[in-house]
Protein backbone atom coordinates (compact mmCIF):
# COMPACT_ATOMS: atom_id res chain seq x y z
CA UNK A 1 0.00 0.00 0.00
CA UNK A 2 2.72 2.48 0.97
CA UNK A 3 4.61 1.85 -2.28
CA UNK A 4 1.49 2.76 -4.28
CA UNK A 5 0.84 5.88 -2.19
CA UNK A 6 4.44 6.97 -2.73
CA UNK A 7 4.11 6.36 -6.47
CA UNK A 8 0.94 8.47 -6.52
CA UNK A 9 2.75 11.31 -4.75
CA UNK A 10 5.68 11.16 -7.14
CA UNK A 11 3.44 11.01 -10.21
CA UNK A 12 1.46 14.03 -8.99
CA UNK A 13 4.72 16.00 -8.69
CA UNK A 14 5.98 14.96 -12.12
CA UNK A 15 8.73 12.73 -10.71
CA UNK A 16 7.13 9.73 -12.45
CA UNK A 17 5.54 9.66 -15.92
CA UNK A 18 2.56 7.96 -17.52
CA UNK A 19 4.92 5.44 -19.14
CA UNK A 20 6.00 4.31 -15.66
CA UNK A 21 2.49 3.53 -14.40
CA UNK A 22 1.87 0.11 -16.06
CA UNK A 23 4.99 -1.32 -14.38
CA UNK A 24 3.97 0.22 -11.04
CA UNK A 25 0.55 -1.40 -11.40
CA UNK A 26 2.11 -4.76 -12.29
CA UNK A 27 4.35 -4.62 -9.22
CA UNK A 28 1.35 -3.75 -7.02
CA UNK A 29 -0.57 -6.74 -8.39
CA UNK A 30 2.44 -8.96 -7.69
CA UNK A 31 2.39 -7.76 -4.06
CA UNK A 32 -1.22 -8.91 -3.72
CA UNK A 33 -3.16 -5.70 -4.37
CA UNK A 34 -6.07 -6.03 -6.78
CA UNK A 35 -8.67 -3.78 -8.42
CA UNK A 36 -10.24 -3.66 -11.91
CA UNK A 37 -8.53 -0.39 -12.82
CA UNK A 38 -5.18 -1.63 -11.52
CA UNK A 39 -5.41 -4.71 -13.76
CA UNK A 40 -6.36 -2.57 -16.76
CA UNK A 41 -3.48 -0.20 -16.05
CA UNK A 42 -0.99 -3.07 -15.82
CA UNK A 43 -2.09 -4.26 -19.27
CA UNK A 44 -1.29 -0.96 -20.99
CA UNK A 45 1.75 -0.77 -23.25
CA UNK A 46 4.34 1.93 -22.56
CA UNK A 47 3.80 3.31 -26.06
CA UNK A 48 0.08 3.93 -25.45
CA UNK A 49 -0.48 5.37 -21.97
CA UNK A 50 -3.07 8.03 -22.76
CA UNK A 51 -5.47 6.63 -20.17
CA UNK A 52 -2.84 5.72 -17.59
CA UNK A 53 -3.26 8.76 -15.32
CA UNK A 54 -7.04 8.39 -15.06
CA UNK A 55 -6.80 4.62 -14.55
CA UNK A 56 -4.23 5.13 -11.79
CA UNK A 57 -6.52 7.63 -10.03
CA UNK A 58 -9.44 5.21 -10.34
CA UNK A 59 -7.34 2.34 -8.98
CA UNK A 60 -6.33 4.43 -5.96
CA UNK A 61 -10.02 5.12 -5.25
CA UNK A 62 -10.93 1.45 -5.66
CA UNK A 63 -8.22 0.49 -3.16
CA UNK A 64 -9.36 3.21 -0.70
CA UNK A 65 -5.93 4.83 -0.90
CA UNK A 66 -7.37 8.27 -1.61
CA UNK A 67 -10.54 10.11 -0.70
CA UNK A 68 -13.34 9.48 -3.18
CA UNK A 69 -13.71 13.24 -3.70
CA UNK A 70 -10.07 13.64 -4.76
CA UNK A 71 -10.98 14.06 -8.40
CA UNK A 72 -7.77 15.12 -10.11
CA UNK A 73 -3.99 15.09 -9.94
CA UNK A 74 -3.75 18.82 -9.23
CA UNK A 75 -5.48 18.26 -5.89
CA UNK A 76 -3.05 15.44 -5.15
CA UNK A 77 -0.07 17.59 -6.12
CA UNK A 78 -1.17 20.42 -3.82
CA UNK A 79 -1.66 17.97 -0.95
CA UNK A 80 1.82 16.48 -1.43
CA UNK A 81 3.44 19.92 -1.63
CA UNK A 82 1.74 21.01 1.59
CA UNK A 83 2.77 17.79 3.35
CA UNK A 84 6.39 18.27 2.28
CA UNK A 85 6.36 21.91 3.43
CA UNK A 86 4.98 20.84 6.79
CA UNK A 87 7.61 18.13 7.10
CA UNK A 88 10.31 20.80 6.66
CA UNK A 89 8.59 22.98 9.28
CA UNK A 90 8.34 20.10 11.74
CA UNK A 91 12.02 19.24 11.36
CA UNK A 92 12.99 22.88 11.89
CA UNK A 93 11.00 23.12 15.10
CA UNK A 94 12.63 19.87 16.25
CA UNK A 95 16.03 21.51 15.78
CA UNK A 96 17.07 19.83 12.55
CA UNK A 97 18.54 21.34 9.40
CA UNK A 98 19.63 24.78 8.27
CA UNK A 99 16.97 27.33 9.20
CA UNK A 100 17.29 29.66 6.20
CA UNK A 101 17.68 26.87 3.65
CA UNK A 102 14.60 25.08 4.97
CA UNK A 103 12.60 28.33 5.02
CA UNK A 104 13.50 28.83 1.35
CA UNK A 105 12.34 25.28 0.53
CA UNK A 106 9.07 25.88 2.37
CA UNK A 107 8.48 29.15 0.49
CA UNK A 108 9.06 27.44 -2.87
CA UNK A 109 6.74 24.54 -2.01
CA UNK A 110 3.94 26.83 -0.83
CA UNK A 111 4.24 29.10 -3.88
CA UNK A 112 4.02 26.02 -6.10
CA UNK A 113 0.65 25.22 -4.52
CA UNK A 114 -0.51 28.61 -5.79
CA UNK A 115 0.43 27.60 -9.34
CA UNK A 116 -1.33 24.24 -8.92
CA UNK A 117 -4.64 25.15 -7.29
CA UNK A 118 -6.92 28.09 -7.95
CA UNK A 119 -7.97 29.98 -5.98
CA UNK A 120 -4.90 30.00 -3.72
CA UNK A 121 -5.80 30.13 -0.01
CA UNK A 122 -5.11 33.82 0.90
CA UNK A 123 -3.66 32.96 4.31
CA UNK A 124 -1.34 30.35 2.81
CA UNK A 125 -0.29 32.81 0.09
CA UNK A 126 0.67 35.40 2.71
CA UNK A 127 2.49 32.79 4.79
CA UNK A 128 4.43 31.70 1.68
CA UNK A 129 5.47 35.32 1.12
CA UNK A 130 6.51 35.60 4.78
CA UNK A 131 8.82 32.59 4.44
CA UNK A 132 10.28 34.10 1.27
CA UNK A 133 10.80 37.53 2.86
CA UNK A 134 12.47 36.02 5.92
CA UNK A 135 14.76 33.93 3.72
CA UNK A 136 15.83 36.99 1.71
CA UNK A 137 16.37 39.05 4.87
CA UNK A 138 18.44 36.29 6.44
CA UNK A 139 20.53 35.67 3.32
CA UNK A 140 21.19 39.38 2.74
CA UNK A 141 21.94 40.21 6.36
CA UNK A 142 18.97 42.49 6.98
CA UNK A 143 17.73 42.82 10.55
CA UNK A 144 18.66 40.94 13.68
CA UNK A 145 19.49 37.25 12.98
CA UNK A 146 17.86 36.09 16.21
CA UNK A 147 14.64 37.95 15.37
CA UNK A 148 14.60 36.45 11.88
CA UNK A 149 15.09 32.95 13.28
CA UNK A 150 12.29 33.54 15.79
CA UNK A 151 9.98 34.73 13.00
CA UNK A 152 10.81 31.66 10.88
CA UNK A 153 9.90 29.41 13.80
CA UNK A 154 6.70 31.42 14.26
CA UNK A 155 5.89 30.89 10.57
CA UNK A 156 6.54 27.14 10.95
CA UNK A 157 4.13 26.93 13.88
CA UNK A 158 1.48 28.80 11.89
CA UNK A 159 1.95 26.44 8.94
CA UNK A 160 1.48 23.39 11.16
CA UNK A 161 -1.51 24.92 12.96
CA UNK A 162 -3.56 25.77 9.86
CA UNK A 163 -5.95 25.90 8.24
CA UNK A 164 -6.84 28.68 8.68
CA UNK A 165 -3.28 29.86 8.01
CA UNK A 166 -2.12 32.95 9.89
CA UNK A 167 0.69 35.11 8.43
CA UNK A 168 3.60 36.30 10.55
CA UNK A 169 3.44 39.88 9.27
CA UNK A 170 0.19 41.82 9.20
CA UNK A 171 -0.43 43.72 5.96
CA UNK A 172 -3.07 45.84 4.27
CA UNK A 173 -5.16 44.48 1.38
CA UNK A 174 -2.97 46.40 -1.08
CA UNK A 175 0.22 44.97 0.45
CA UNK A 176 -1.23 41.45 0.19
CA UNK A 177 -1.91 41.92 -3.53
CA UNK A 178 1.59 43.29 -4.15
CA UNK A 179 3.23 40.47 -2.17
CA UNK A 180 1.29 37.86 -4.14
CA UNK A 181 2.26 39.47 -7.48
CA UNK A 182 5.94 39.61 -6.50
CA UNK A 183 5.85 35.95 -5.46
CA UNK A 184 4.37 34.87 -8.79
CA UNK A 185 7.07 36.78 -10.68
CA UNK A 186 9.85 35.31 -8.53
CA UNK A 187 8.68 31.71 -8.73
CA UNK A 188 7.74 31.73 -12.42
CA UNK A 189 5.03 29.74 -14.19
CA UNK A 190 3.89 26.26 -13.31
CA UNK A 191 6.21 23.47 -14.40
CA UNK A 192 4.87 22.58 -17.85
CA UNK A 193 7.22 19.61 -18.14
CA UNK A 194 5.42 17.66 -15.42
CA UNK A 195 2.98 16.25 -17.96
CA UNK A 196 5.57 15.53 -20.67
CA UNK A 197 7.00 12.13 -21.39
CA UNK A 198 10.74 11.69 -20.62
CA UNK A 199 11.54 11.72 -24.33
CA UNK A 200 9.61 14.93 -24.96
CA UNK A 201 11.10 16.64 -21.88
CA UNK A 202 14.62 15.81 -23.03
CA UNK A 203 13.75 17.32 -26.42
CA UNK A 204 12.41 20.55 -24.88
CA UNK A 205 15.28 20.82 -22.39
CA UNK A 206 17.91 20.51 -25.15
CA UNK A 207 16.57 23.47 -27.14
Amino acid sequence: MEELRDAADRFALGELYSEDLPMIASQALARGLDSPALVELACLHRSDCRDAAELFLTALRELDLIDAIESNWSAREADVLLRRARDHARRLLDGGGNLLAAAGHIAALLHQIGHTLEPFDPGLAELASDFEILTVYGDDGYGDPESIEADIRHACRNLLAGPPFEPVFQRSDNQSAVAESVSVVRTGPRRFWQRLSPRRWRSVRSR
